[in-house]
């Protein structure tokens, strides 16, 4: 994730991976409300980067898998 910390943060609007990852059980409502809370879009995703972080070595595959449809760039960047 650091690797391509800027690419993640120039392209991914957070909200639209929010469900998926309240899906796969890494992100509470909580953590959504707190990311929602930032001003921009590019610090949404860096706070949902960050939050990652701390979600444990699943939440990175559960990410990953959630850029699939939405980001397919940023899946096969993360993937390679």
């Amino acid at each position: 994730l650091s690797r391509n910390l800027v690419k993640l943060t120039n392209d991914l609007n957070p909200r639209d991976i929010y469900d998926q990852l309240i899906q796969g059980g890494i992100f509470t409502y909580d953590d959504i409300e707190m990311i929602s809370n930032m001003d921009t879009r590019r610090e949404k995703a860096l706070q949902l980067i960050k939050v990652l972080h701390r979600k444990g070595p699943k939440a990175f595959d559960v990410f990953r898998d959630a850029l699939k449809s939405s980001y397919p760039h940023l899946y096969e960047l993360l993937t390679a």
